[in-house]
């Protein structure tokens, strides 16, 4: 029974040992994510703008601030 104590003992502390070493690696691992979110999140948020803009363009007349024409001449009757 001793060398089977023995053995599951060991077999007990190299499974500790390698779970303290895989803590720094995991949290490093977390680390890289957050920061992979944050920067895809900047970005989808510029590309968002950039929509914006280019579609306020598109229909505002970009920034001309000049009202379109009327192309009916339905303005006020001549007096």
């Amino acid at each position: 029974m001793g060398f089977l104590d023995k053995l599951f003992g060991r077999a007990k502390d190299t499974a500790g040992e390698a779970a303290d070493a895989a803590v720094p690696v995991a949290e490093e691992a977390q680390d890289a994510a957050g920061r992979a979110w944050d920067e895809a999140s900047e970005t989808a948020g510029d590309a968002v703008d950039e929509a914006k803009d280019t579609v306020a363009e598109l229909t505002d007349g970009g920034e001309d601030d000049d009202p379109p024409a009327d192309p009916a001449g339905s303005g006020p009757a001549a007096a």
